[in-house]
């Protein structure tokens, strides 16, 4: 599979003239490179380095079909019907609040105050516009923006909507669950889930911490905790989410890349967590805390220059 995918994406650099801003950022991911030379170098390292976003025995991401959905928990089915591909990465829907149908994703998905598409949810089939970006925050790679849904799809939306749980503690072991449009063996951008033995929380605590992706790294730092969950390019805006309530507790938002051989050893990324070794904020995935976002975006709602229909969506999605 990961032969397939560096073939894939060989065979598209070789047979388009030139690829979209959003395109290239589906590749590269994280944080995406406007410039062609920049785009041409990470490429190739792409195909070297795809196998190396695996944390633990195995690659977890796993695509997400209708037999899997017809055996899957609600919680399950919930979190993958409100999740889309958007720009290069991964949004997902947090619900109508204060009037507006909100989307969350990483600031580097979306960095400036201009739409970038559509919300595409792969399950629904269906297609929704970006309408305002509320803000975007690098403290928390966070971003907000509103999507415009017919009032005919407003009871589905409903039932699939789930804000962060911004009081729910993190604890070292405790089990995740992540859905993305990444590119790792994926080179269709399917919807694919990782909730296997290694995809829980590994830190007791949150850092304030530069990117460690040596492939595309940001030039930011980010609140952040640790987590085994296999995650690539593309995955950038996914919801960490609670496998046993459903409920979103973070945003993923980098990961190391290339990954040590050692965090492909589950044994040994367990002795990691026991021991809270340096390791586990080194070689694995990182995102941010839902309570840290609460934190900011608290303070962001204070800002007399933000709009202020924006400022009240704001407070009352971190009520």
């Amino acid at each position: 599979m990961k032969k397939t995918l560096a073939t894939a994406l060989l065979l598209a650099s070789l047979s388009a003239p030139a690829l979209t801003s959003n395109a290239r950022a589906a590749v590269v991911g994280f944080h995406p490179f406007p410039q062609e030379a920049s785009w041409n170098s990470l490429l190739g390292a792409v195909m070297q380095l795809s196998k190396d976003y695996q944390i633990g025995n195995e690659w977890g991401k796993k695509p997400v079909t209708p037999a899997q959905l017809s055996k899957s928990t609600p919680e399950f089915v919930r979190a993958a019907t409100a999740t889309a591909s958007y720009g290069g990465g991964t949004a997902f829907y947090l619900g109508k609040i204060n009037g507006r149908h909100l989307m969350g994703t990483n600031h580097h998905v979306q960095p400036s105050m201009n739409c970038r598409g559509a919300a595409k949810f792969q399950i629904l089939a269906k297609n929704y516009s970006c309408v305002t970006v509320l803000g975007h925050w690098t403290a928390i790679d966070f971003a907000l923006f509103t999507i415009d849904v017919p009032a005919a799809d407003e009871a589905k939306l409903a039932t699939i909507g789930k804000n962060f749980n911004f009081d729910r503690p993190l604890v070292a072991g405790q089990p995740l669950l992540t859905i993305g449009h990444g590119v790792a063996d994926n080179p269709g951008r399917r919807l694919v889930a990782n909730q296997d033995g290694d995809c829980k929380v590994f830190s007791d605590e949150f850092r304030f911490m530069g990117d460690p992706d040596e492939f595309n790294p940001g030039t930011y730092q980010a609140w952040s905790f640790a987590n085994g969950c296999d995650v690539s390019h593309g995955d950038s805006g996914s919801a960490m989410v609670d496998r046993l309530t459903g409920e979103p507790v973070g945003i993923i938002w980098t990961g190391r890349i290339p990954k040590n051989p050692e965090a492909q050893d589950s044994a040994k990324i367990d002795e990691w967590l026991r021991t809270q070794s340096p390791e586990i904020w080194k070689q694995l995935s990182y995102a941010v805390p839902a309570a840290k976002i609460r934190e900011i975006l608290r303070e962001a709602a204070k800002d007399a220059s933000l709009d202020r229909d924006a400022a009240e969506t704001i407070r009352e999605l971190v009520h």
